[in-house]
């Protein structure tokens, strides 16, 4: 069996996914903004990860860190909660 890889849009309009936001008062911009952000920070860490891989100083575990701005993030932050 194959499984595609939901797109931020297809996430959004499940309706699933939106009785759990209605449940847990989460605002659609705010589900969003939570998704843009997290697909921003996955996309950077794998950039990062190829780049640590050809031989950068320091490797994956500090350019990671670095990536991350050596922050906690927790993802209600960004969900208007």
């Amino acid at each position: 069996m194959t499984y595609k890889e939901l797109t931020i849009a297809d996430v959004l309009n499940d309706p699933l996914i939106r009785q759990v936001m209605r449940a847990d008062q989460v605002s659609l911009s705010g589900m969003t903004n939570l998704l843009q952000d997290a697909a921003h920070r996955l996309n950077s860490v794998k950039t990062l990860r190829g780049k640590a891989e050809i031989g950068l100083p320091g490797g994956v575990n500090a350019i990671v860190a670095s990536a991350a701005g050596n922050e906690t993030w927790w993802p209600h932050q960004l969900c208007g909660r």
